[in-house]
């Protein structure tokens, strides 16, 4: 892989390729992930939907970035950096097919990469000023778009009929002509429900509307295919299901606008020449023009192990396995009459199981004193969550906790 800091990134195929070929893994749930992934020894990690568990390997990434500061210094940005950002940004291509190579760039997380797309796409000359969002989507988001309602929007948040999903048709009666973006959460943080992101954005582009989908809760453990969606942006991160530190989050462009939006947020990185340290901004003509000044090297770093072993293990075989898993719960969660506020059909949910009943809260307290990794959120419950590296028995030992708390009170 040749990249020059002056020139576009070019990712290199074959990179991809040799760590899909390391191919002498686990299977999916064996406790041979131990090895791989030290928190699982000193308990039930149950939380990969908050957060991943940290692959060993992230350890030796983030010393080689210390090394790197200190035998390179500043030489590092003739190269060895530059050629991290740009492998980082292919293996996430792949893993969301993306059509083509240089549309995904980095930021230190979502909030100011939908900033950094909001600038783009709200002009003072706009005729459309209605984004259309729901009550269920992640709040960070909304506060974006909240805090520019003195600047013209108008915000629209379709409510839930069952505090769980959002109806097809209420997005097709929400969408008009006058919409500028529809912001979709691609999972729901609080349900595990998923969205039909390929309908919703076929809804959003019928009356000329942007399609901003957010995959932070399900990219690593649902397939995402932005080619089939034509989504014309979305934005995840790598410290969930990815299994990544924080401060590496992504943001995928539709090729198309890489040749007319400009982001108002910007900075030298965005700049198509940005160590030639012209006085002029001409922005790139890749994804980095989305992006705004220098990256968080650390932060690639710590989210590479992680990124490598999803596409290793494959996405497909992670869905698989953890909808067998999530079903267990929901099927034992039933039987003791606790609300199960996922959908029960795999298709329709993600990797994550949300629980309520009056005690779930006081619940979650008590097993992270016994040793499990979950989560209680408002309006949603206990959260838990398997993945490729949870085994059986971790489900089992919660299945046990969960039906003596429910029956003993």
């Amino acid at each position: 892989m040749q990249l020059s800091v002056n020139s576009t990134p070019v990712t290199s195929n074959a990179e991809v390729s040799d760590i899909l070929s390391q191919a002498s893994i686990p299977h999916c749930g064996s406790d041979r992930w131990a090895e791989h992934f030290p928190i699982l020894t000193q308990g039930s990690y149950l939380a990969s939907h908050s957060m991943g568990a940290m692959p060993l390997q992230a350890q030796d990434y983030l010393q080689s970035y210390l090394q790197q500061w200190s035998s390179q210094g500043i030489s590092a940005w003739d190269d060895t950096w530059p050629r991290l950002i740009a492998s980082h940004a292919g293996l996430i291509e792949t893993l969301i097919c993306a059509p083509q190579p240089n549309t995904v760039t980095f930021h230190q997380n979502v909030s100011t990469l939908l900033a950094i797309v909001s600038s783009a796409i709200v002009r003072p000359n706009n005729t459309r000023w209605k984004v259309v969002a729901t009550t269920l989507n992640f709040p960070s988001l909304l506060y974006h778009w909240q805090c520019m309602l003195p600047f013209g929007i108008e915000l629209v948040e379709i409510s839930s009929r069952d505090g769980a999903t959002i109806a097809l048709q209420d997005w097709e009666a929400a969408i008009d002509e006058n919409t500028l973006a529809v912001l979709v959460d691609h999972g729901i943080f609080l349900s595990g429900a998923l969205q039909d992101a390929r309908a919703i954005t076929q809804l959003a582009h019928a009356k000329g509307a942007y399609s901003l989908v957010d995959v932070y809760q399900t990219a690593g453990c649902v397939p995402v295919d932005v080619t089939d969606w034509q989504a014309d942006f979305v934005l995840g991160g790598s410290h969930k299901w990815l299994c990544g530190g924080p401060g590496a989050a992504w943001l995928y462009i539709r090729p198309e606008h890489l040749k007319t939006l400009v982001p108002s947020i910007t900075g030298w990185f965005s700049h198509q020449q940005p160590f030639a340290f012209h006085r002029q901004f001409e922005p790139a003509d890749h994804a980095a023009r989305f992006s705004t000044a220098t990256a968080s090297i650390p932060a690639l770093l710590s989210a590479r192990a992680g990124l490598e072993w999803i596409l290793r293990v494959g996405v497909d075989p992670i869905r698989s396995y953890t909808q067998v898993q999530t079903q267990r719960v929901i099927d034992a969660a039933l039987s003791l009459g606790v609300l199960v506020r996922t959908p029960q059909d795999p298709k329709q949910r993600s990797g994550v199981v949300c629980l309520d009943w009056p005690g779930a809260a006081a619940f979650e307290k008590r097993l992270l004193a016994e040793g499990f990794w979950v989560d209680y959120r408002p309006g949603g419950g206990l959260r838990l969550s398997t993945h490729f590296y949870t085994p059986p028995h971790s489900v089992d030992r919660f299945l046990e906790a969960l039906q003596q708390d429910v029956t003993t009170g």
